[in-house]
């Protein structure tokens, strides 16, 4: 059993291009899981967090962000990574994918119906969990931030977890959303959200 790995960034800031790397150096990878949200007794929620991940290497994706004291306080000698990306930068990410979208994790998350037209409640949110996730593993030597744009590489993520042997090969991105200029488009992304809105009954 490999030492854990905790990814505790928020969605759009690259988690997904990281979990592509730590499963190519071996990690077994857990994604988010909405289940999370329902425990109001903390020791309820640990206990099924320690019995989720027993089988699991790492973990990526919403809403784990939001739990990383009880991550810590089960697992304090884990690796712990934050994924950060410019707030403006991450927001318009946000709404190009989720639109209008009324995903009800996130409206769990962030108190509001949906990404477009709340964008200051997402970016408040994004920045306040942040800043006590910032606070809480200051100093600590097994926390990382991995910035999007500066340090996502092999190096520095193999640094972090004592791998000596660095991949020659390019580190992972997980969409090209370059390439997808339609959710540029508001009137796109209004009839995308309308779809999928009435597909899953939100």
């Amino acid at each position: 059993m490999k030492q854990k790995v905790f990814v505790i960034g928020f969605q759009k800031t690259g988690t997904t291009s990281l979990e592509h790397a730590l499963q190519y150096l071996g990690y077994r990878v857990y994604g988010g899981d909405k289940n999370l949200m329902k425990y109001t007794n903390s020791d309820d929620l640990k206990a099924y967090i320690k019995t989720t991940l027993h089988s699991w290497d790492a973990v990526q994706d919403m809403p784990w962000p939001l739990f990383y004291k009880e991550l810590y306080e089960i697992y304090p000698e884990a690796k712990y990574i934050l994924t950060l990306r410019n707030t403006n930068t991450w927001i318009r990410s946000v709404v190009t994918y989720f639109a209008s979208i009324r995903i009800p994790l996130h409206k769990t998350i962030y108190g509001v119906p949906c990404a477009e037209g709340y964008e200051f409640r997402y970016k408040e949110v994004y920045e306040q969990t942040n800043a006590r996730i910032l606070k809480f593993f200051k100093n600590k030597p097994n926390f990382l931030v991995m910035e999007m744009e500066k340090d996502f590489n092999y190096q520095t993520l193999c640094g972090f977890l004592n791998i000596d042997e660095i991949p020659q090969e390019a580190f992972p991105h997980a969409r090209h959303n370059k390439k997808r200029k339609l959710p540029n488009y508001k009137l796109y992304r209004d009839l995308r959200s309308l779809y999928w809105n009435f597909k899953k009954n939100y």
